[in-house]
């Protein structure tokens, strides 16, 4: 049976070609290439799946049997709801908070039309989270949420220096610097103790990291496509 290490360093490879920070769209946004206007299209169309996220982790705990594992996924759900927050804001609203800190109208968010990769992204993360097979939905969260906190500070890095963003703007973003940390970790022991139960998920498992990750670059390519489309005209 493949090691907790030989398993994991098995995931990373697998998602490495779809390191977000390397995407064009990232880099423009590190390097302060991108206008205000392509941050609005892009919190704007991103929400979407910001949104959706904990009817992902809704649809794997309804499958789950009563184990901690189920608990844990309730918890990490009424994370993303802010119900323990001081504020009691869910995490789609901080993004919200993002999007009309680029000039979005919480209207328009909401009734945009979505590009089919983000459409794509949004189904696939539901099917992967609705398999019989735990450890599909937790690898999909981990190869997400194990890339978010630095990404996340990149974007807040990018906000500042180059767009002169306030703290409510950036907050989505400075807030998971930190708390997918914790999620990665609280996902990758999950991961493990599925696959000390059933080993034979394992590449089942890696499948759905590999497919998560590509439905997240994938997502990314629509909003450059719609990026290039704007300064062509």
């Amino acid at each position: 049976m493949p090691t907790h290490i030989d398993f994991f360093s098995r995931l990373e490879s697998r998602i490495a070609p779809y390191n977000l920070l390397t995407h064009s769209f990232y880099r423009a946004w590190t390097a302060g290439e991108l206008t205000k206007d392509d941050l609005r299209e892009y919190a704007s169309e991103y929400w979407h799946h910001v949104s959706a996220f904990p009817t992902y982790l809704s649809a794997l705990h309804s499958r789950l049997e009563d184990t901690e594992l189920r608990r844990t996924v309730l918890r990490n759900l009424a994370d993303e709801e802010g119900i323990d927050a001081p504020d009691g804001k869910p995490h789609s609203e901080l993004w919200m908070d993002f999007a009309k800190g680029m000039g979005a109208s919480e209207g328009s968010v909401r009734g945009r039309k979505l590009q089919p990769e983000m459409q794509s992204l949004i189904g696939t993360f539901h099917q992967l989270m609705r398999q019989d097979n735990a450890a599909v939905g937790l690898a999909a969260l981990y190869a997400y949420e194990s890339r978010v906190p630095e990404i996340a500070k990149q974007k807040a890095a990018g906000l500042c220096e180059h767009y002169g963003a306030d703290a409510a703007t950036c907050r989505y973003f400075t807030l998971h610097e930190t708390a997918d940390v914790h999620h990665a970790e609280v996902w990758k022991q999950a991961i493990h103790d599925e696959l000390v139960r059933d080993p034979a998920s394992a590449d089942k498992a890696l499948d759905a990291a590999e497919t998560a990750a590509q439905a997240l670059w994938n997502a990314l390519d629509g909003v450059e496509r719609l990026r290039m489309q704007r300064m062509a005209n």
